[in-house]
C-alpha cells in the first residue's frame, strides 16, 4: 500500500519543467486560460511519452462539488503535530489528482456533527480524521457512503480504516528510559484528562505500567492537570504549552517528588521546560523532561526534548492512499483495514541521570 503506480501531472511538470499548474490546465482544457502553441504542444508530448491517463471519473450520480476532495478534519491546529500531518495529506492528495479542505472542531461534539452532515450532503472523495471524534456512531454510518480513515488513537467501537498507534506503548518507551536513568518519581502533565482523551489515558496507562513493572507503586507517577474551568480561561492558542507551565509551577508548589517530568505531548512539554528554567531548575541536571510526537522543534538545539516518533508524515500519506484504494475498487470491500506504526523512542538533552537526593 502507498505505492503510485500512475502518471501524474506532477511528473510532466518534473519533465517539462514548466509549473504543476500549467499541466494541470493545459490538460484539462481550461476555459479563460490560454497558453503558447509551443507550450501546450511541449505539455501533450509529454503526456503522450510518458503514458500519462486522465484520473476516471466516478459513476453517473456521485459527483459533486467536492467529489474530488478529502475532508480533514482536525481539533487543532496550533500544535504542530498536526500542522505536519496536514501538510503530508495535502501533498500525497496532489499526487491522486485531490484537493484538500482542512476544518477544526476544537474537539466539540455538535461541529463534528456539523461537518460530517456537510460531508454527506457534499459527497467528498473522503474524509480523514485525526483524533478520536465523540461522534462515532454517525461517522461509522457515514462510512458506509463515503471512505473514512481515522489518523491516531482508535476507539473500540471505530467501524472503518485507521492509520493508528497505540499510545501505551510510547508512554511505556519513556517511562523505561527514565527508570534506567534512576527516576523513581515522575510527574505528567496533561490537558483534562476525559474519557474520550483515549491517547491521553493510553500514554498515562503505558508510563505507570512500566513504573510498576519496575515495582514502584501507582502514586510513584503523579498527574497534574488543569480543571476544565482552569483550561478554558488559558489563550487557546497556547493552551497546550500554558497547561505545561501552569502545572509545573502547580507540583512544584505542592512539594512534588518528581526528578522527571512528562508532558501528554511536546507542546504541554515545552511549557514544563519553561517554568523548570524560571524556577532555577537545570535540565536535565536538576529535572528531567521528556514528551511525546517528536515535533520539529524538539529537535532544536536550543530545547533537544527527549520525546516519541510515531511516524507522523507516513501516517498522512497513507492516509490519503487508504482513500484512494476505496475509491477505486470495484466493490468496496466491507472489511476494514487497520495500519499501526511502531513507536521509536528519540532520547536528546532534556533526559539524564536522576538527582543525588540528600
Amino acid at each position: 500500500m502507498g505505492k503510485r503506480n500512475k502518471v501524474t501531472t506532477r511528473d510532466i511538470a518534473d519533465y517539462t519543467g514548466l509549473s504543476q499548474s500549467t499541466v494541470s490546465m493545459v490538460l484539462s482544457g481550461k476555459r479563460n486560460v490560454s497558453f503558447t502553441a509551443e507550450t501546450e504542444e511541449k505539455v501533450k508530448e509529454a503526456a503522450r511519452k510518458l503514458g500519462y491517463k486522465k484520473p476516471v471519473r466516478k459513476k453517473a450520480g456521485t459527483d459533486s462539488a467536492l467529489s474530488d476532495t478529502i475532508l480533514v478534519m482536525a481539533p487543532l491546529l496550533t500544535n504542530n503535530y498536526y500542522s505536519s500531518v496536514i501538510h503530508s495529506i495535502t501533498d500525497q492528495a496532489l499526487s491522486y489528482h485531490y484537493k484538500v479542505v482542512t476544518v477544526v472542531t476544537s474537539r466539540d461534539a455538535a461541529k463534528e456533527t456539523e461537518y460530517l452532515s456537510l460531508a454527506e450532503n457534499s459527497n467528498p472523495a473522503g474524509i480523514i480524521i485525526l483524533y478520536p471524534i465523540n461522534r462515532v456512531a454517525e461517522a461509522n454510518a457515514l462510512s458506509r457512503k463515503i471512505p473514512i480513515v481515522l489518523v491516531g488513537e482508535k476507539p473500540d467501537n471505530v467501524r472503518f480504516d485507521s492509520v493508528e498507534l497505540d499510545s501505551r506503548k510510547p508512554g511505556a518507551l519513556v517511562g523505561g528510559h527514565l527508570l534506567s536513568l534512576g527516576h523513581r518519581q515522575a510527574a505528567f502533565i496533561s490537558t483534562p484528562i476525559r474519557k474520550h482523551e483515549i491517547s491521553r489515558l493510553r500514554r498515562l496507562a503505558g508510563l505507570r505500567q512500566a513504573f510498576q513493572e519496575a515495582g514502584l507503586p501507582e502514586e510513584a507517577v503523579e498527574v497534574f492537570q488543569p480543571s476544565p474551568s482552569e483550561f478554558r480561561n488559558y489563550a487557546f492558542q497556547s493552551a497546550e504549552y500554558q497547561t505545561g507551565y501552569e502545572m509545573t509551577r502547580k507540583a512544584l508548589s505542592q512539594g512534588s517528588s518528581a526528578t522527571a517530568f512528562v508532558g501528554q505531548n511536546d507542546m504541554t512539554a515545552y511549557g514544563i521546560m519553561a517554568a523548570l528554567r524560571d524556577q532555577g531548575f537545570r535540565i536535565p541536571r536538576d529535572r528531567s523532561v521528556a514528551g511525546f510526537d517528536d515535533a520539529i522543534f524538539s529537535s532544536m538545539p536550543q530545547i533537544s526534548l527527549t520525546s516519541v516518533d510515531h511516524a507522523t508524515v507516513q501516517k498522512g500519506r497513507d492516509a490519503v492512499t487508504m482513500i484512494y484504494t476505496r475509491n477505486h475498487q470495484k466493490d468496496r470491500p466491507s472489511h476494514v483495514t487497520r495500519m499501526e506504526y511502531e513507536p521509536k523512542l528519540v532520547i536528546r538533552n532534556s533526559t539524564g541521570p536522576a538527582p543525588v537526593r540528600g
